[in-house]
C-alpha cells in the first residue's frame, strides 16, 4: 500500500490508476490506505493522496477524506499540528484544504473542493487584485461538505480543478454545497489532466 507514497506520479495518474487496477480497485485501495495506520498525514508526501479521488472522477470523495483528518488531526488543541512544519508545509495543508483548493506540484493545477469558510478574499501582492471564494449552502456544522456545482466569475465550471490564474487574474468562484455526493467534476473531460490520459486519446485519433 505504500505505492502511493513511492510511485506518485502527478503528471501521469492515469498511467497509475491503470497499473492499480482501474478506477474501483483505486478507490478501494486508497480507502484502505488512508482508513489504517498506513497513512501518516504528519508525512508530507500523504498530502495529495487526500485528494488522489479526483483523478477517477470522484471530488466528493477527496473532500469527505480531508474533513477525516480536518479537525481530527489539524484543530486548535495542544499539539494539533502533527509532525514538524518544515517551513510551514502542514500549515498550507490546512489552509489550502480551508480554502478548498489544493495545488499539485510542477503543475498549473489546484483541485477544487469544498471550502471550510462561507467566504473569504484574497488579494493578490503582486497583481493587487482579489480573489473571491464564496460558498453558497454552507452550514458551520459540516454536513454539506459535496459540491453540487460551480461558477467562476458567473458562468458555470464543470471541471474538479482551476488554475493559477484564479489569483492573478482576481476571479470570483461560488461553490453550491450540499450533503450528498453529485455529477460536478465526475466526467472524463473534467477531471484534473494527466500526461497518459492525453497521449492514449491522442494514439487513437
Amino acid at each position: 500500500m505504500h505505492t502511493f507514497l513511492s510511485s506518485l506520479v502527478p503528471h501521469s495518474m492515469s498511467t497509475l490508476i491503470e497499473l492499480m487496477g482501474g478506477e474501483k480497485r483505486f478507490i478501494d485501495r486508497l480507502d484502505f490506505f488512508h482508513a489504517s495506520a498506513l497513512a501518516d498525514i504528519s508525512n508530507e508526501p500523504v498530502f495529495s493522496t487526500v485528494y488522489l479521488y479526483h483523478y477517477v472522477g470522484r471530488p466528493g470523495l477527496s473532500t469527505k477524506r480531508l474533513h477525516t483528518y480536518i479537525p481530527s488531526a489539524f484543530n486548535s488543541s495542544h499539539g494539533g499540528l502533527p509532525g514538524n512544519d518544515d517551513s510551514g508545509s502542514m500549515g498550507a495543508f490546512v489552509v489550502f484544504g480551508m480554502l478548498g483548493l489544493f495545488p499539485i506540484a510542477g503543475q498549473d493545477v489546484y483541485l477544487i473542493s469544498a471550502p471550510f469558510f462561507e467566504g473569504i478574499n484574497i488579494t493578490n501582492s503582486v497583481t493587487e487584485k482579489t480573489t473571491r471564494i464564496k460558498t453558497v449552502g454552507f452550514d458551520a456544522g459540516y454536513n454539506n461538505i459535496f459540491i453540487q456545482n460551480v461558477t467562476v466569475n458567473g458562468k458555470p465550471w464543470t471541471k474538479s480543478w482551476i488554475g493559477h490564474a484564479l489569483f492573478t487574474e482576481g476571479w470570483t468562484m461560488e461553490v453550491v454545497l450540499g450533503n450528498k455526493e453529485s455529477a460536478w467534476g465526475t466526467k472524463l473531460e473534467d477531471r484534473p489532466p494527466s500526461w497518459g490520459g492525453a497521449a492514449k486519446v491522442a494514439a487513437l485519433l
